[in-house]
């Protein structure tokens, strides 16, 4: 294997990880919620509801995705550990941990007697690369994270689309803000612009409808938890929906 494969072809390691993990383990939205059926809220017709609806089925299959993408990550890395070389530099009387053909490159530079290891260190961390190859192939790593990465654009494309359908409903604008709060806040009670005022645009969308109580629902792998309440907007038609300027 040359040095550029090495360096180009070494484990794409998730870019989501911080980001689902968040999800996972802090995200919190509010949710409208009362005794209305899914029927009723059909009814309405409003379609940023139903725009909702579909960006939360794909963000529910995103995490669980990367749930599944890190379990395989996490039993890789226990079966051939991440490829990489260990350096003795002597000029600096230390160890370094090479993964790559540039960061080899990168320390010959700063300490040009490594220059005589190249050779070994390459052939050292090319033959790991390969065990953790043949592993991924075993194990279905990275079949997993492509799959990931396919859900995390279908997400983003609801997503996208649900910011941009006009909500004919109170309910409606509530979806969308309770999803913008899902998908960004770092924590529930995060203190931050502009979250603190989101959340409150979104009380006062409660208390305007006047339909009881939101729920504080929390992710647990498998979306949102709840029904939109459509209960203010029994004596609007499909004709007469409520109008925002």
């Amino acid at each position: 294997m040359a040095d550029s494969e090495v360096s180009t072809t070494l484990p794409f390691i998730s870019r989501r990880r911080m980001i689902s993990t968040s999800f996972a383990a802090s995200a919190a939205s509010l949710l409208p919620c009362g005794a209305t059926t899914p029927q009723s809220v059909c009814a309405f017709a409003d379609p940023a509801i139903r725009a909702w609806e579909e960006w939360q089925t794909a963000q529910g299959k995103t995490l669980a995705l990367c749930r599944k993408q890190q379990r395989l990550e996490t039993r890789l890395q226990r079966t051939v550990g991440m490829p990489y070389a260990v350096v003795v530099v002597p000029d600096a009387l230390k160890l370094v941990r090479i993964s790559s053909a540039g960061e080899l490159d990168r320390l010959i530079k700063a300490y040009p007697a490594v220059a005589t290891k190249r050779n070994e260190v390459m052939a050292r961390l090319t033959a790991h690369h390969e065990r953790w190859n043949e592993a991924d192939r075993a194990i279905g790593y990275s079949v997993a994270l492509h799959e990931e990465e396919l859900a995390m654009d279908r997400e983003q494309e609801l997503a996208d689309r649900l910011w941009s359908t006009p909500a004919s409903s109170l309910a409606g604008i509530g979806a969308k803000l309770a999803a913008l709060i899902h998908s960004g806040e770092p924590s529930e009670e995060c203190a931050e612009f502009p979250w603190p005022q989101i959340r409150s645009a979104l009380a006062d969308l409660r208390r305007l409808s006047q339909t009881g109580t939101f729920v504080q629902v929390r992710d647990e792998g498998q979306g949102f938890k709840g029904e939109l309440n459509s209960e203010s907007f029994e004596t609007h038609s499909m004709a007469d929906p409520v109008r925002t300027s």
